[in-house]
């Protein structure tokens, strides 16, 4: 096979190396689905079935030529090469690749593993990706904003941060009251209920109505009542009582987590609070959580100590 005389992206016209526009695109598109999660071998494959060539009448993408792709510093335009990645998106690719190689031994049964609700960024509401490696010493685990113009980094180790949640569920679990049950105002009912309804009336005010005309338009009354039903109280009642009948944790409740908790907030600064099923957010320094005395704090904290005794 005959080998490239110089790097994907470029060609030379005139004996000047200029970028390759056709080329330019698949570059761009290897970096920004290996951010989005998809593997190197993903990637070569996809590239592969699309028949895209490496090299005129060539494709064999495989996964270390694609690795090879993404570590080339010269296309962030070192060595006289023109810049098709910039300098900020091929370092954090190049990381992303780093911290994945040290993955290989993780444990994957661990709690954290299992925390399906979004991890959100303080700095721009995009959601964040756990990473974790081995060569940091002091906090082997750090979360990642997933925009690429934000590239927020929190270190927070899985332990601290199941502690955390914890210890905010706990505060809830003591006092379920801190639950917001929205008020229930006087709800008018659609125009569609309306309709349904006169024409139930209509169908009774007939001397020989149609049994079952009247049981088809009865139904399809109520069917739109359910449907205009408003959720928010439902879901803040349903919460309160999952933590009233809560105990107090002595350690991470994966169970009552999932049917409490819809998201993870990080704050710049490491802090945890969660947003509840029913959209209220409750963290450290919440003013409602704030109000119920030290009692809760000192349970909650006797909780953080018991577990690492």
């Amino acid at each position: 096979m005959k080998k490239r005389n110089i790097p994907f992206g470029y060609q030379y016209q005139n004996g000047t190396i200029i970028t390759h526009p056709q080329e330019v695109t698949v570059l761009n598109r290897i970096f920004s689905e290996y951010q989005k999660g998809m593997s190197l071998l993903e990637i070569a494959s996809c590239l592969n079935d699309e028949n895209i060539e490496y090299q005129p009448g060539v494709t064999g993408w495989n996964k270390s030529r694609i690795m090879r792709l993404i570590e080339d510093e010269r296309y962030t335009g070192k060595d006289g090469f023109p810049a098709i990645i910039d300098e900020r998106t091929h370092q954090a690719t190049v990381e992303m690749k780093a911290q994945k190689n040290t993955q290989h031994s993780t444990d994957r049964s661990a709690e954290v593993f299992h925390i399906e609700v979004p991890v959100i960024c303080p700095a721009c509401g995009s959601e964040m990706n756990r990473r974790h490696d081995s060569r940091f010493k002091k906090c082997q685990q750090r979360w990642i904003c997933s925009n690429a113009d934000c590239r927020t980094v929190i270190h927070k180790a899985d332990s601290h941060l199941l502690d955390d949640i914890t210890v905010l569920l706990n505060r809830l679990i003591v006092n379920p009251e801190l639950v917001q049950i929205p008020v229930e105002s006087a709800h008018e009912p659609s125009a569609p209920i309306h309709k349904a309804e006169n024409e139930i009336a209509r169908i009774l005010d007939t001397l020989d109505y149609d049994k079952n005309t009247l049981r088809k338009k009865m139904l399809e009354c109520v069917s739109l009542k359910y449907a205009d039903i408003g959720s928010a109280s439902y879901i803040a009642h349903r919460l309160k009582a999952a933590l009233a009948d809560a105990e107090p944790l002595s350690a991470f409740s994966l169970p009552l987590f999932k049917r409490t908790v819809q998201a993870i907030h990080l704050g710049k600064d490491g802090t945890v609070s969660i947003k509840l099923m029913n959209g209220q957010t409750v963290g450290k320094d919440d003013e409602n959580a704030a109000g119920n005395g030290n009692a809760q704090e000192s349970g909650a904290e006797d909780t953080r100590q018991n577990q690492h005794r």
